[in-house]
């Protein structure tokens, strides 16, 4: 844990003590090699949590109680601390939105020994916020408390719903919180935005993510003479075709061999994200790493002028999440068309161990008049032969929740199956049109999903072959044991219900 909430350890210590215990008492506590604990250092957990537990001792408080207390009382001295990190017009919700990001700016990229715990937050409107916290560390009252010390900080009242929590017995825990003050600065947050696309025409880049929602306007797209780029790579620049929060899409010019490509470029301001960087070069090289039919191509990974890009094989056509939106139905012999075509690119995929880990309609892209199946979006891609490669931290949610398998969720070891499970709800979804997981937040998404208990396909769905929903109900097991153990064996079998019809 970082020295510098220690040093905050120590001033909380003298006012929760009351007087009862001094503040050298309660470090000899705590078995140490370290003298001193300075602000710039990073200790073990297990010194932080001592001297929380001595302080609660002290005081005659519960330890929840006392994590609670020292959240309230820590955060607007983070506040302070992070200056210049913050906007000056944000609210409360809005920092609890970025405090995941403040916290790798002001910690994380100066000192990567540092791991503080890691929130995922999902912007559900001005006003409301849900957010995820999933650690070993199990401080979710900490969070609690910092929560509500950000809200009096800003003069705001907040209300926090706690549907879930892992002192409970349960996999994460989550938090719904409500602001009841001032209007808001943003509305969506990192996790839940998408690049977004100019139409009117039919030509989009393969990692088109679907249409803003409709309460939002769609974000006004660069124009040509704001910053444009005039080459890439070597490309000659076009025109942006979509941009989003973690970049830019322009269509561009392959002179050399007479074609045009799509090239996503990280956005200025995400460049100096580690995370960032690393997750978005990984996206290109994953991809790169797989050639098949199946699979979007990729030409060239690179960077210029500090700014990593990909270029890409441009696609036109559309995402499976706006196909299924635009005809409400689809039938039977094309969702098993799509599913064997998809299984069979991330078959490809897993023979060289990399797991997808955010398989969901938008990252299936159905290109040209005979709409082939296209995986696209490796940006949360690992190998899967080498556990301790992270490009996420620990205890983040990272990636769409209706689809992610209960490993995911409860940070179990993630393989090949879980891209199965992936798969498995889309064609629940496309069967029957509606997830096979619900609910009214991202966070009861969540718990669903952890309890494990869908409806059966063929009782909501009793035109669909039984055979079909037996697959797809093993595709979804809770148990990824109790699912098919390849996707190559899940397109093996879509394609035996294909030719029999059954």
């Amino acid at each position: 844990m970082h020295g510098l909430i220690f040093f905050y350890i120590q001033k909380f210590a003298d006012e929760a003590s009351k007087g009862n215990a001094s503040w050298d008492p309660l470090r000899s506590s705590v078995a140490t090699t370290s003298k001193k604990y300075l602000p710039s250092g990073v200790y073990p957990d297990a010194d932080a949590v001592h001297l929380l537990q001595s302080i609660a001792q002290s005081a005659g408080s519960p330890l929840p109680k006392i994590l609670e207390q020292f959240g309230e009382f820590l955060a607007p001295h983070l506040v302070k601390v992070a200056g210049t990190h913050i906007d000056p017009s944000w609210r409360t919700l809005d920092l609890i939105e970025h405090t995941e990001a403040i916290i790798h700016d002001m910690i994380r990229s100066a000192n990567p020994g540092a791991a503080p715990p890691v929130l995922e937050t999902v912007r559900q409107s001005p006003n409301e916020l849900h957010l995820v916290y999933t650690s070993a560390r199990r401080l979710c009252p900490l969070a609690l408390g910092l929560m509500r010390g950000m809200a009096k900080h800003y003069g705001e009242e907040i209300a926090i719903e706690e549907p879930s929590c892992m002192l409970r017995g349960d996999p994460f825990c989550s938090f719904v919180v409500q602001s009841h003050g001032h209007e808001t600065h943003t509305a969506r947050s990192p996790m839940s935005e998408t690049i977004q696309f100019l139409q009117p025409d039919d030509s989009v880049t393969p990692t088109l993510a679907g249409p803003p929602l409709p309460s939002e306007p769609a974000p006004r797209l660069m124009a040509p003479d704001e910053s444009m780029p005039a080459t890439i790579g070597g490309y000659t620049i076009l025109k942006v075709i979509g941009q989003g929060g973690m970049g830019r899409v322009y269509l561009a010019r392959d002179e050399r061999l007479d074609r045009d490509v799509a090239i996503k470029v990280l956005h200025v301001t995400r460049a100096g994200d580690r995370a960032a960087r690393m997750r978005f070069l990984r996206e290109g090289r994953a991809a790169a790493a797989v050639e098949h039919p199946h699979v979007m191509t990729i030409h060239q990974v690179g960077e210029e002028n500090d700014l990593p890009f990909i270029v890409m094989q441009r696609l036109e056509g559309q995402t499976l999440g706006q196909y299924h939106e635009r005809l409400g139905s689809v039938a039977l012999p094309e969702v098993l068309r799509i599913g064997r075509e998809a299984a069979e690119g991330l078959a490809a995929a897993h023979s060289l161990g990399l797991v997808h880990r955010d398989i969901k309609p938008d990252n299936i892209f159905l290109a040209g008049p005979t709409r082939q199946v296209k995986i696209i979006d490796f940006g949360l891609a690992r190998d899967a032969a080498e556990p301790g490669a992270k490009l996420t931290l620990e205890g983040a949610v990272v990636g769409t929740p209706a689809y992610m398998s209960p490993e995911r969720i409860a940070e179990q070891e993630i393989d090949a199956r879980g891209d199965v499970f992936g798969l498995g709800v889309i064609l629940y979804e496309l069967l029957s049109n509606r997830l096979p997981f619900e609910g009214k937040s991202m966070v009861t998404v969540l718990a669903a999903i952890s309890r494990g208990t869908p409806p059966r396909l063929h009782d909501i769905a009793p035109t669909v072959p039984e055979a079909v929903c037996n697959l797809v109900m093993r595709m979804i097991a809770h148990d990824k044991n109790d699912r098919p153990q390849t996707a190559a064996d899940v397109a093996d079998e879509l394609a035996a219900l294909d030719r029999t019809g059954k």
